[in-house]
């Protein structure tokens, strides 16, 4: 099974209010809309998305001018998380560093992998012979990536240069990364 994997783009960060419901920042429509030019869709069959409205948000222009199918999918939804945090960034380390244990009430990155990995061996059997792409969060991205690679936990410099609206095309049996996705020099996370 081979499929793309997809960042949401840029979201208008609100603190106080839980991040499963940001919406898309002015540069993130603008990402959306270059994402909607990438030449791979054309060959895209279903789109995948979580439950949170920023990933629909991403891929919603393509979605509705090529009148792809959607399939929503709450286990592919951002590493669960307690409120509003002021160094993010440290605390994805600890989380990435300590990939078994609940930080500061955060889900477990192991958690997230095995139901990103159970969404996938769903996805598989469901939609056999399509070609998908997934349309995901930074975090749940970045372990995926890990495992794909072999790697216990995700690398913190990798998910930190992670940009917006990038894209990855894998195969995931045999597991293997045909096209990485894009780093950003602004790092923004």
């Amino acid at each position: 099974m081979r499929i793309y994997l997809i960042t949401h783009a840029h979201t208008e960060q609100v603190p106080h209010v839980a991040a499963d419901v940001w919406r898309l920042s002015d540069r993130g429509n603008e990402q959306a809309a270059a994402l909607a030019g990438a030449p791979f869709w054309a060959q895209v069959d279903r789109v995948v998305v979580s439950a949170e409205p920023k990933t629909l948000l991403t891929v919603a222009g393509v979605v509705e001018r090529r009148k792809i199918p959607v399939w929503v999918d709450s286990r592919f939804d951002e590493l669960r998380r307690s409120g509003w945090i002021e160094d993010y960034a440290a605390q994805v380390e600890q989380v990435f560093a300590q990939p078994e244990r609940s930080i500061s009430g955060w889900e477990a990155a192991a958690s997230v992998r095995m139901r990103v990995q159970s969404g996938l061996a769903d996805l598989k059997r469901r939609f056999a012979g399509e070609r998908m792409a997934l349309v995901g969060h930074g975090i749940c991205l970045s372990l995926l990536r890990a495992g794909l690679l072999g790697l216990p936990t995700a690398d913190l410099s990798h998910w930190r240069r992670l940009a917006f609206g990038s894209y990855a095309y894998v195969c995931l049996d045999p597991p293997a990364i045909l096209q990485d996705f894009a780093q950003s020099a602004d790092v923004t996370r």
